[in-house]
């Protein structure tokens, strides 16, 4: 006798029954991956006002000086980021763990790795511009540890996402996502990785690397949400 699919622990394809509390999670996860997706290129497009930074500390203080305003929101967007991307994790463990619930935690630990970068990082970069007790970045060589500090935990960002989008898209192939979104998944992978390397790419690709993968957060959010808001007898269909 074949297997089912409830045998296989895959969701059937009619559709997906959830609890009210799964609803909740549901909801929130997806706005907090939507919200996450904007504050991500959000960041993308400051990065590519701001410019990439000189490579001496002289100049680097001197390009603190010239673009202080933008400098500014970095630190503030990557505690948000961290901050939406937790419910956006939880979710989306929670929507993947019957198709493949291996891939799934492997995923979503991935990407509370990231989080926890994002958090260190927005740390190191507010010393760039926000003095703590008056204490201020005003030597070149300190300048220019914290900068490379900072785009280098950007860099391990960008692979941790990149791993982390693939791994989760592999456990979409099956359920609700849908083959297509988990196919657009492979491709994000890729430019999240390739989003890694800013000075080998250019800036311009940069932030196209961004786009894309900014656009992945925002389609999972968005399919999150709508598991969130289950249609009759409490089930929502599956995508194709």
């Amino acid at each position: 006798m074949q297997p089912t699919n409830a045998d296989r622990g895959a969701p059937p394809p009619e559709g997906l029954t959830i609890t009210a509390q799964d609803s909740s999670l549901y909801k929130l996860g997806g706005v907090g991956l939507i919200a996450y997706g904007f504050l991500y290129l959000l960041s993308g497009v400051m990065g590519l006002a701001a410019g990439p930074p000189p490579s001496s500390g002289t100049d680097i203080l001197a390009w603190i000086g010239m673009h202080g305003r933008l400098l500014a929101f970095p630190s503030e967007l990557l505690f948000f980021e961290a901050a939406f991307l937790v419910p956006g994790t939880i979710a989306l463990y929670h929507s993947l763990a019957t198709t493949d619930k291996a891939t799934a935690v492997t995923g979503s630990g991935i990407l509370a790795i990231a989080i926890s970068v994002m958090a260190l990082l927005a740390i190191v970069h507010g010393r760039l511009v926000y003095p703590v007790y008056g204490i201020r970045v005003y030597t070149p060589d300190i300048a220019a540890f914290v900068v490379a500090l900072y785009y280098g935990g950007l860099h391990a960002i960008s692979l941790l996402l990149g791993l982390a989008i693939v791994l989760l898209s592999l456990a979409m192939m099956r359920g609700v996502y849908g083959k297509r979104f988990a196919s657009f998944g492979f491709v994000t992978g890729a430019f999240a990785v390739g989003g890694g390397y800013p000075s080998a790419i250019g800036p311009i690709v940069t932030l196209v690397c961004q786009t894309v993968v900014a656009a992945w957060f925002v389609g999972a959010g968005a399919t999150l949400y709508r598991l969130g808001k289950p249609g009759p007898a409490g089930t929502i269909p599956a995508a194709a």
